[in-house]
Formats: C-alpha cells, sequence, structure tokens
C-alpha cells in the first residue's frame, strides 16, 4: 500500500495542480463497515476531521481502476490539507476536480474509463443541493 501511495501521490505532483503535503492514513475496511460509516454502498470515502481514507476491502489495488479510487480519495485528502475546501459553497463541489483527476489517471494508464466518469455524471455529482 505504502508504494502504490507513493505512486499516486507522485503522479498528483506531476499531473495535478493540488498543494502535496502530508501522506494521509489508510484505512482498509469491509464493505459492511464502510457502508455502515457512511451510511450507503460506497467503494471509498475521505473522513476530513480524521484526515483518513477509508477503503473497502473490495478495491482491487492491483489494478488501474482500483488505484484510481485510491486517487481519488487523495485529492480529497490534499483538498483538505491545503485548506482547499474552504473555497467550496459545499462538500460536494469538491467532487468535481477529484473525478476529473481519477478520469485523467485512467486516460493516462491507457484504461477503460468507468462510464460514472462522464462530465454529465460528473457535473451531477459535485452539485451543492439547495434543500
Amino acid at each position: 500500500m505504502e508504494i502504490l501511495l507513493g505512486i499516486l501521490i507522485e503522479w498528483l505532483s506531476l499531473n495535478a495542480s493540488l498543494t502535496i503535503q502530508e501522506s494521509p492514513k489508510v484505512v482498509v475496511m469491509t464493505s459492511a463497515e464502510l457502508t455502515e460509516k457512511y451510511g450507503a454502498p460506497v467503494h471509498a470515502l475521505y473522513g476530513h476531521e480524521q484526515a483518513t481514507i477509508y477503503l473497502s476491502d473490495h478495491v482491487d489495488l492491483t489494478t488501474i481502476q482500483g488505484a484510481s479510487v485510491l486517487l481519488h480519495e487523495l485529492v480529497h485528502h490534499y483538498q483538505n490539507v491545503s485548506g482547499a475546501m474552504d473555497g467550496y459553497s459545499c462538500i460536494r463541489e469538491s467532487e468535481k476536480l477529484a473525478y476529473e483527476i481519477q478520469k485523467d489517471y485512467l486516460e493516462a494508464n491507457k484504461a477503460e474509463v468507468m462510464p460514472e466518469l462522464g462530465s454529465f455524471n460528473i457535473l451531477m455529482r459535485s452539485l451543492c443541493h439547495t434543500d
């Protein structure tokens, strides 16, 4: 895991305009534990207060797609620790950059880009709710 984190952090430093600081803590959990923590099924999530990435044990980090899930959460970590989160109207706005970087990573590695990384889906996932 540490080697992959280092590779992904290096990739971010070369390909994204993020302030790269300390590495986050990564906790691998069962899917059931992660669902309980989040309240809905997810592959991974970032805990802002804990500066921790929570990753499902079903994410296959030996694949480019699996590594891209971890990369997505790394983006949230660097948004958080750099203070960039303060510039968003809501936390969901931070998803746009994370999904775009995840898509760029998949494309750079000539991997299949999941349908949920299409422009419309990224837009919908990054809109603030006005309830």
